[in-house]
């Protein structure tokens, strides 16, 4: 089993291949399997998905290393404010519900 130093290290050695395979993931990583979808559970990427070695944990991994989503890219950070604002907007409208109901009841 890698430890988490060596995910750490595979992380930020892949972070500069990131800009060029952002775009478009290889269809086998480097042991010539499938890449599987994965979930960061790092502190500093918590929840992002990434592309890696199906054989990560269970055996000689290749080390094949790719953010599902590219962080860089404008389009993906317009779309995460659009979300942040979209949810402030339910927020006030459950408000807004609430106050209603609570005001037929009376």
């Amino acid at each position: 089993m890698a430890s988490q130093g060596s995910q750490a290290a595979r992380s930020s050695s892949a972070s500069g291949q990131n800009s060029s395979q952002g775009r478009r993931r290889r269809t086998t990583c480097y042991c010539g399997e499938r890449p599987v979808l994965a979930t960061s559970s790092t502190v500093e990427n918590l929840g992002r998905r990434f592309w890696g070695c199906v054989n990560y944990g269970i055996g000689e991994e290749c080390g094949y290393f790719v953010w599902a989503e590219s962080e860089q890219e404008p389009q993906v950070a317009r779309l995460k404010r659009r979300i942040t604002g979209l949810k402030g907007k339910v927020k006030t409208v459950e408000r807004m519900l609430r106050m209603a109901v609570a005001g037929c009841r009376t």
